[in-house]
């Protein structure tokens, strides 16, 4: 056998986890199986991971080459140091990220047949990493986070790098594709995941797996391995995760798997054989109360559909063993067919029946269970035979030994059925036809395994906990299998089993064991494999007690029982068996619940209940390096260009600005294009805290033409040094949005959105977004800015270009919902399991209708709202109209089509009629929004609708109309049914693993909301609940779960209603049936349609995301490749191909990277700008970059990846090839600025020169092999220059020459093999509509060179000088402090949400307040699922709403004008910055104010805060963290000698 230390690989693998003195954090990995080194860098702000896979930047040869790099090869940068064996897990929760690693291993297994080594983690560490984040967190998040960080890894788990073991050995499956049944750490390694490096974290399951080497008396020797997975499908501790649960499992499932084999030396075959066996609690509906004052638990099993599921819980089992359809199964071919037709299943049940004994009624139930699955017949493949066998009064009554004995008669019919598998695994894969059985392989083994019997079926152990008893009889069990697994291996285990003896008949018959006493049993056998064989046992029992119930295995002294030693041992157990039942005790009173919710955290389950706030998946920084400053920024400090307010590495230095700088502006070149979301701030300053800006505007752009004003005049208030505070950007809105905006109030209005945010803005979405420029206004002329960084949301670009992982996911749903957006919803239509927001679209997307003029292959104006499709006499829920039918609708009615506001109107008018029309009322405001928001317009263009009728859109307000003491109870309801919407998706996913999907045919979906026409179907309703139609209907009815009666469709409430009912019972995902709305309560009905307006507003986000992510691509790729819908990257043979054209450089200018300055016109039908610089695997087919006809000339601009030394260009020519017409003259400059006076000239080259002597560059490509190197030119530099940009300007003269051109009727951009010289023919234009007019092309652009690792220097390098200035100014103290403005009272009304102060008589006059940070949370769930996406697969969110529509606050002050309250006029209006809890911030007013009395009221989307669920329910409508109670103090401005000594007692 191999070591373990080279199993699987030429070395072991290394983790190291290195920080620096900056504090920032890198994973430096190398693999065992791989030959390099990888670097994984930890971003200091939000904790994304990064790795751009990029040689010499985070790949690497070797370990050492790795470390030098990062750390500048000194030593002095390291700030710790922590070395690891595995990765186990990493995820960002909050303001920390936890990072998982394995320190110590053990062989567990060190060598499998096949290869392979399996560890068992021995030693586990938890790096807790701080980030610079600043998204609060409640009290209940951290005191979790803490108990995650305290579960228990080590002993407990283990893993194998090379080989898949999450299935029966051996696995025909590659390592990449692991059961998640027995996968404990799929959520915490989704990060590694989501940049390519899924191997990097290894699939960690939880259990027991060790071996045991032995012989026998003919010198065999054997290994004999023990594995034991638990199931991960119905995690928890004893009493918390007892019998089914809504995912079809038991608690404390795992499945055991016994593994012999003999091991042979190099080049041998290995034979080995396995048997299979399940053990787990009673699979129906049952629990245990825990009673202080009863020696027992009381058992109790479900009132309600106790057996619902354990039909699915035994598919599940049958489908995992089902091997008949291999070819080989593990009978004898003597035996019937018929036996092999069906699957067996065996439960053995251990527990106590007899007469009063408390686990009878689990007994009575087991069986009645049975007799109902099988009586309803969904279990046609499957044999269920129930073995009773009540463990305990065997042994009372009759003694181990022949309880032992009884086991063994009642297994041995099962067992022999179920048979075990066998097989060869051999080295070579030639012959392999020759071969007798099953043969495969698969990418992780070299040989191949040849199976020649399968085990069919398989037996099941229960008692009530699945521990004890359970383990002692699957020991005595399995010892009667591993005799014969020996046997048929050549070990023969008899005692008389001597070489020297001649009769070998009874040493071959098998099952022999089974027909012996306990005592011949146990003098045939050698005894020294049955030793090894209990021990085993005896540390996998301990283990599974010690997960299960925080204890070790109590009567485990039976598995000693073949020892000399066997009564001391069952002595000495009586004394140890009290003392774990009462440590069990205390851990099921006091531990179980931290330990239950430790378990939910590390799997990834009900996180919105306890990490409510933690992001999926968190922001990347995308202005730290390659970001740079376009511009250079003038300072104090000469050698100083202002690049470290973009610098982590920096962020304790000071900057600043020169004397007299009126504004202060910065342009931020982003390192990839992203959509902007935040702007994270870093304060900064001396001793006097007004030196820093106080208000902010920002621009952004896909270049430095293209900028729009996205955020205008927002307040930096006043900090401490050193705060963090984050501004949210949102995306830039119309001009005719603007405008509006800026004619009306300058405030917000006064009314709170108590439900949901009715005047939400919507902001543009754009994932090109490159540049970034801030521009601050400093409170004084010598300014400090503060550091910065700009966080946004990039898509998965590398991955899309090379056609894999996440970005082929994001790629192909964006592609294939491209028709949807012209679709008319209808239900029917099928729904991807990619999704690119938390919120995924709903299979009817009705709100994603767009007009049929709308050129959606150039993105323009995709789905406008006042061309929306006509919806009125559409519902959500009509699964059965489709477009044909829709237009012969049309075609019959005659009617003309409305736009959307025309529609919106008509709905108005149709409500406010039914209501006498006087003004709508609360429910008919609501039916209105769901109208509005399936036609698909914003909020802009309905309050534009309503104002052209003369309606006030405040009118309609659901948030105004809604009775205040109403809200509280109809919020509460709503957000109970989002959690439970949760829970049951949730369940659903993870009960649908290792099953086939349920058809679903009922209609009624989860609220089921009536529409504005919709009506009762009539006679066969006998329900009635809404306005009947006109006309009978024939349409289906279903029957009511509640009074029984035939409802139809439309009298039914949403399923969600059926959830909020069962609150509380078994099963939280029972939503089965339906009930109609007579028997709902109305809180009920009006929670549904709140909760189904929640959900449209976040599709229509979720709508808006996938247009700007459509829109992105068509930028880069081109529309026309987008509308193949086929990923168009080809990786085949261009790796080569670059190599030959970088000649070992590399290239620089790639997209996303690289990008261009300025705008560039393109020619119609041109393949866009940017596929100039997409990799070269990016087959774009013929497609090219053209530019207009009318131009001569065009400038490129090319922004470099990074600061490079640049060896030359590569331009690849056109499909069509070049003509002596349009060969440009090419000529070059480099720079660093922005400016051209600063660019300097490296040369000019006349293409036209090339074409004599270069034939082949022109006309169209002849060759099809990919691999060849395609045509090019290329324009060396005489020395590297180092720069930043490249400008490449390409010129054509505007005259036709004679010497080369083509023929009128010649396809330029057909590629046929015609010779382009064969005759005088004129060419025709490319671009143009006359044929004459040549145009500029080409196909691709390559920068050659080298990049140069540019850190900052530190801020010691600053000369004495300049430092020793900037300090004592810094020192300076201010002339003015702050002191505290006496109140005389405080009072607080609206929800607290607004303070109202009265000052005191005499007090100076105000100048400012300050605002102690809230605590409040933005939880993640704000609505039940929109669909049935997998909640849990957080690869496949792009990105979340929370950061795509922030939500924003306000502070709005009024002063008084006299004494009424009407009199109270506003004074100022602050947008608040994100701040952690408790940060004082100080805002200053415009003036001072002299009023006596102060309102500050909290405005903006508060609905969209809550209080963390953790601290309790507080009862109030809105967060309490939003409680403007002692979180607001006045001052004023005075010098300290003004006041003496009383001045440090009234700061502030």
């Amino acid at each position: 056998m191999q070591s373990p230390v080279t199993a699987g690989g030429l070395r072991n693998t290394s983790v190291v986890i290195l920080t620096l003195n900056t504090s920032e954090v890198y994973i430096i990995i190398s693999l065992s199986f791989r030959t390099d080194t990888q670097v994984i860098y930890i971003d200091p702000t939000t904790g994304s991971l990064k790795h751009d896979r990029k040689p010499g930047y985070d790949i690497f040869n070797s370990q050492d080459e790795a470390l030098k790099y990062i750390t500048n090869g000194s030593q002095s940068n390291i700030k710790s140091t922590i070395y690891a064996k595995a990765i186990l897990g990493f995820a960002v929760l909050g303001n920390f990220a936890l990072l998982l690693v394995a320190t110590k291993l053990t062989a567990s297994i060190p060598y499998l047949p096949g290869g392979g080594c399996v560890y068992m983690v021995v030693e586990s560490k938890w790096v807790k990493i701080q980030l610079q984040n600043v998204q609060p967190q409640g009290k209940g998040e951290l005191k979790n986070i803490q108990e995650l960080i305290e579960l228990e890894i080590d002993g407990k788990h283990y893993f194998c790098e090379t080989r898949d073991i999450t299935r029966p050995f051996p696995s025909r499956v590659s390592l990449r594709d692991p059961d998640d049944e027995f996968v404990w750490n799929r959520w915490f390694s989704i990060a590694f995941r989501r940049i390519g490096l899924e191997q990097h974290c290894v699939v960690l399951l939880q259990g027991f797996v060790e071996y045991r080497t032995f012989g026998s008396f003919g010198q065999q020797e054997g290994i004999v391995a023990l594995v034991a997975r638990r199931s991960r499908l119905h995690p928890g501790t004893r009493y918390l995760a007892r019998g089914l649960n809504a995912c079809y499992s038991t608690g404390n499932e795992i499945e055991c798997e016994q593994l012999v084999w003999v091991p042979k030396r190099a080049g041998q075959s290995v034979p080995f054989n396995t048997y299979i066996w399940r053990r787990g609690t009673i699979p129906i509906w049952w629990g245990a109360e825990l009673k202080m004052t009863a020696a027992e638990a009381s058992i109790y099993v479900s009132e309600r559909d106790p057996y619902k599921g354990s039909a699915r819980y035994y598919q599940r089992l049958t489908k995992r063993y089902d091997t008949r359809n291999l070819g080989v199964v593990g009978q004898s071919q003597s035996q019937s067919q018929s036996n092999n037709a069906l699957v067996p299943i065996v439960c053995v049940n251990l527990l106590r029946s007899g007469e009063g004994k408390s686990e009878s009624i689990l007994v009575q139930h087991f069986e009645e269970s049975l007799d109902y699955i099988r009586s309803m017949g969904q279990l046609p493949d499957t044999r269920i035979h129930l073995i009773h066998y009540d463990w305990h009064t065997s042994i009372r009554l009759k003694g181990e030994h022949q309880t032992i004995e009884g086991l063994w008669y009642h297994l041995k019919a099962p067992t022999i059925s179920v048979g075990i598998s066998e097989g060869d695994y051999l080295l070579s894969r030639e012959h392999m036809e020759d071969y007798k059985g099953e043969n495969f392989y698969n990418d992780d083994i070299i040989g191949f395994f040849c199976m020649r019997v399968h085990q069919n079926g398989v037996i099941r152990y229960n008692c009530a906990d699945s521990l004890d008893r359970t383990n002692a009889a699957s020991f005595f069990g399995a010892l009667q299998v591993f005799v014969e697994q020996c046997r048929r291996l050549g070990i023969i285990l008899d005692n008389d089993a001597s070489p020297k003896k001649s009769n070998e008949s009874n040493h071959t018959k098998p099952w022999k064991g089974f027909d012996m006493t306990f005592n011949e049993f146990k003098k045939s056998t050698l005894l020294s494999p049955v030793f090894q064989l209990a021990d085993l046992f005896l540390i996998a029992g301990d283990i599974h007690a010690m997960l299960y119930t925080g204890s070790k295995a109590m009567h485990s002294h039976i598995l000693n029982i073949f020892s000399e030693e066997a009564n001391k041992s069952k002595q000495f157990s009586v004394a140890q068996n009290v003392k774990i039942n009462l440590q069990r005790r205390y851990n099921n009173a006091v531990v179980d619940s931290s330990r239950q919710k430790q378990l939910e955290m590390f799997l990834g389950l009900r996180l919105f209940k306890h990490l409510p706030s933690v992001s999926v998946h968190p922001l990347h920084v995308l202005s730290r390096r390659p970001g740079f400053l376009l511009k250079p920024v003038a300072s104090v400090d000469p050698s100083s260009d202002g690049d470290c307010l973009l610098s982590f590495k920096q962020k304790d230095l000071i900057w600043v600005s020169q004397q007299a700088a009126d504004i202060i502006q910065l342009f931020i070149y982003l390192g990839e294009p992203c959509h902007v979301c935040q702007l994270l701030l870093t304060i900064s300053h001396g001793a006097d805290d007004s030196t820093y800006p106080s208000t902010l505007d920002v621009r952004t752009g896909r270049d430095l033409d293209a900028l729009k004003l996205v955020l205008e005049g927002a307040t930096i208030p006043r900090c401490p040094n050193g705060t963090n505070m984050v501004v949210s950007i949102p995306g830039p809105i119309s001009n005719e949005e603007m405008a509006l905006k800026r004619t009306g109030s300058n405030v917000h209005k006064t009314s709170l959105p108590f439900l949901y945010d009715f005047n939400g803005p919507e902001g543009k979405l754009d994932f090109l977004t490159r540049v970034v420029v801030l521009t601050f206004y400093p409170a004084e002329s010598t300014s400090s800015p503060v550091t910065l960084e700009i966080l946004g949301i990039s898509l998965p670009w590398r991955d899309i270009f090379a056609s894999e992982g996440h970005g082929l996911s994001v790629y192909k749903r964006v592609t294939n919902s491209k028709d949807d957006f012209n679709d008319i919803p209808s239900k029917t239509r099928n729904t991807t399991n990619v999704a690119l927001t938390d919120d995924v679209l709903s299979p009817e997307k009705s709100y994603m209708s767009a007009s049929p003029q709308v050129d959606l292959l150039t993105g323009d104006n995709v789905i406008s709202g006042s061309d929306s499709q006509p919806m009125t006499d559409i519902s959500l829920h009509d699964r059965d109209l489709n477009i044909k039918e829709l237009e012969k609708a049309r075609l019959q009615d005659k009617i003309p089509t409305k736009n959307g506001a025309q529609q919106y109107i008509s709905c108005f008018e149709m409500l406010t009629a039914l209501h006498g029309g006087n003004k709508l009322g609360f429910i008919e405001a609501m039916k209105l929004e769901i109208e509005r928001l399936h036609l698909n317009l914003s909020t802009f263009e309905r309050d534009k609708a309503l104002s052209s009728i003369g309606i006030d859109p405040s009118t309609i307000d659901p948030n105004t109309l809604i009775e205040e003491s109403y809200i509280g109870s109809l919020c509460k309801t709503s957000n109970a049914l989002a959690v439970l919407g949760q829970i049951s998706l949730e369940d659903r996913t993870t009960g649908s693993i290792g099953l086939d999907p349920i058809d679903n045919t009922n209609d009624i979906d989860f609220w089921n909301v009536t529409r504005v026409g919709d009506r009762c179907y009539g006679e066969s309703c006998q329900v009635r609940a809404e306005t009947l139609s006109l006309t009978s209907s024939s349409k289906s009815t279903y029957i009511c779960c509640v009074c029984k009666r035939k409802v139809c469709k439309v009298c039914c409430a949403g399923k969600g209603a059926i959830l909020l009912r069962n609150n509380g019972g078994t099963s939280y995902n029972d939503v089965d049936g339906v009930i109609c709305k007579r028997c709902c309560d109305e809180s009920v009905l009006d929670a549904l349609t709140l909760d189904y307006i929640r959900v449209l507003i976040s599709q229509r986000r979720s709508h808006h995301a996938e247009i700007a992510t459509y829109k992105a691509l068509g930028r880069v790729v081109g529309d026309n490749c987008i509308s193949r819908k086929t990923a168009p990257f080809n990786k085949n043979g261009t790796v080569e191909v670059l190599r030959k054209l970088l000649k070992g450089e590399e290239s620089l200018a790639e997209f996303p990277f690289g990008s261009f300055l300025h705008s560039i016109e393109s020619a119609s039908g041109s393949a866009p700008p940017l596929s100039l610089l997409t990799p070269l695997d990016t087959e774009l087919q013929n497609s090219y970059w053209r530019a207009p006809n009318t131009s001569s000339s065009v400038e490129l601009v090319i922004v470099l990846g990074n600061l490079a030394d640049v060896t030359g260009i590569v331009l690849l020519v056109s499909p069509c090839g070049y003509s002596m017409s349009d060969s440009p003259t090419v000529q070059i400059w480099a720079s660093n600025k922005i400016h051209k006076e600063e660019r300097s000239c490296i040369g000019k080259w006349d293409v036209r020169s090339l074409i004599n002597s270069s034939p082949e560059l022109c006309g169209p490509e002849k060759s099809d092999n990919e691999s060849q190197t395609p045509r090019h030119i290329r324009f060396d530099f005489r020395n590297p220059v180092r720069c930043r940009m490249i400008w490449i300007k390409l010129t054509i003269q505007k005259l036709v020459s004679s010497s080369v051109s083509f023929g009128k009727d010649f396809n330029l951009l057909s590629l046929n093999n015609d010779d382009p010289l064969s005759g005088p023919v004129r060419r025709a234009s490319i671009a143009g509509t006359s044929e004459s007019i040549p145009c500029i092309h080409a196909k691709r652009i390559l920068v050659t060179g080298s990049s140069v690792k540019a850190d900052i220097e530190e801020s010691s390098s600053r000369n004495y000088e300049v430092a020793s200035g900037i300090k004592s100014w810094l020192e300076k103290a201010p002339l003015l402090n702050r002191y505290k403005v006496p109140t005389e009272s405080e009072k607080l009304i609206e929800h607290d949400l607004v303070l109202e102060l009265n000052i005191s008589p005499g007090s100076p006059v105000v100048a400012g307040f300050r605002l102690d940070g809230f605590s409040a949370i933005k939880p993640q769930l704000i609505h039940s699922p929109s669909s049935n996406v997998n909640p849990l697969d957080v690869l496949s969110i792009v990105f979340q709403h929370r950061f795509l529509s922030p939500a924003v606050l306000f502070i709005q002050v009024s002063a008084s004008q006299g004494s009424s309250e009407e009199e109270m006029v506003v004074v100022a209006e602050y947008r608040v910055p994100e701040v952690k809890s408790g940060t004082p911030m100080y805002f200053d007013f415009p003036e001072v104010i002299s009023s006596r009395r102060l309102w500050f009221r909290l405005v903006g989307d508060v609905t969209a805060f809550s209080d963390d669920p953790e601290e309790g329910d507080s009862g109030r409508t809105l967060a309490a963290g939003l409680s403007l109670l002692n979180r607001i103090k006045l001052y004023y401005y005075a010098h300290p000698s003004d006041l003496g000594r009383w001045a440090s007692l009234s700061g502030i």
